[in-house]
């Protein structure tokens, strides 16, 4: 409860501050009040414009983080596992992991167009390295003795991937996937401002157009709220999956 109540303070305060500023004039005609706010989102909510922003956004960012966990995943363990592979692919997703995803939007934008494959192909990268970087990093940590083992005991390759690198991996691969939701969360808000007529991103970018700061700011903690909640989501089933740490 103490923690709860002073992790609640700063945003109290803030909101105060904001209020105070709106009330002295701050920003006549463009900061709205608190409370403007709070009108505007009942507003946003009974129209259904909201909802279907935040729809919107949510499928995107489910259908890119999926297809790039597809790719991520088998692509981490082929570069772990086989060497010759590794000397291949290692230099271009070496150069490609230092250009953020943001840098491609234009260029998708001319290829792709607008459409959903833009949205899609952001969200893929964005997500791709980081859990790429640790499904490769929880594989070659595995300690050599079990691999050992696991040529004694004759596995399989499947037998070896499901009773050796994936239980030893879980850690740093869910580490992975939550730290590539994040980075896919914040890419696709990018991409929606840049190249799309839909979802939460576009949706700050058209109050910006009509000057409704209430909007912007009703976006803004929209965004930040839902990451807050996809986050502590991969938090609870990270703590479920790896349960068996805390009895260790």
């Amino acid at each position: 409860m103490k923690d709860g109540l002073r992790g609640l303070a700063v945003p109290l305060l803030a909101v105060l501050l904001w209020w105070l500023a709106a009330e002295s004039g701050v920003g006549v005609g463009i900061l709205p009040s608190p409370l403007a706010v709070v009108m505007s989102f009942k507003d946003l909510v009974a129209s259904g414009e909201l909802q279907a922003h935040v729809r919107i956004s949510l499928v995107r960012i489910g259908q890119g983080f999926l297809l790039a966990a597809g790719l991520a995943v088998p692509a981490g363990i082929l570069v772990a596992v086989f060497s010759p592979f590794a000397q291949y692919v290692s230099p271009i997703l070496g150069f490609l992991r230092q250009v953020p995803p943001v840098a491609w939007i234009p260029v998708l934008i001319m290829v792709l167009g607008i459409g959903e494959a833009t949205k899609l192909a952001v969200i893929v990268y964005a997500a791709f390295f980081p859990i790429f970087m640790n499904t490769v990093l929880g594989i070659t940590q595995i300690d050599r003795r079990f691999w050992e083992v696991a040529r004694l005991l004759e596995f399989s390759p499947r037998e070896t991937l499901r009773e050796l690198i994936l239980p030893a991996a879980a850690p740093s691969l869910i580490a992975g996937l939550r730290l590539g939701m994040s980075n896919s969360w914040r890419a696709l808000v990018a991409a929606e401002m840049l190249a799309a007529f839909s979802g939460l991103g576009y949706m700050i970018m058209a109050a910006r157009s009509l000057v409704r700061m209430d909007e912007m700011f009703i976006g803004i903690v929209v965004i930040g709220l839902l990451g807050l909640a996809i986050d502590w989501g991969w938090k609870s089933l990270e703590g479920y999956i790896l349960r068996w740490q805390n009895k260790g």
